[in-house]
């Protein structure tokens, strides 16, 4: 299974409302990039997070879309698998581009927030 694929099983009770989308994350552990990040104590790697939010994003649009820039980052806590994750993004139009500006939560514990640019994968 690919990532898409992956974060497509993944993403579980997605919602719109009119200041964005919000969906619940769920990561096993047996998905592929736990696999060495890190042995006996795997932790969900940026990239996916970042890819989580392209994934939502491309939902809310109802297009596929790709990452052209991450513009700001911020990872807080690390979240292993099996904890449930809200994965939260408000976006605004920047010509062909969208703005996403992601947060992703354990409970009340923020796992990371990032401000990324995306546009049509064509």
């Amino acid at each position: 299974m690919n990532l898409q694929e992956t974060l497509a099983r993944a993403l579980q009770s997605v919602s719109v409302d009119d200041a964005g989308a919000q969906a619940e994350l769920h990561f096993a552990g047996d998905e592929f990039f736990f696999e060495g990040h890190f042995p006996g104590a795997p932790v969900l790697p940026a990239v996916v997070q970042v890819s989580a939010a392209v994934e939502l994003a491309s939902r809310l649009l109802k297009q596929p879309q790709r990452l052209v820039e991450v513009t700001r980052a911020k990872f807080t806590s690390p979240a292993a698998p099996g904890r449930a994750l809200a994965l939260r993004i408000a976006m605004d139009a920047d010509g062909d581009r969208h703005r996403v500006r992601a947060s992703i939560h354990d409970s009340e514990t923020q796992v990371s927030e990032f401000t990324l640019r995306v546009e049509a994968a064509d």
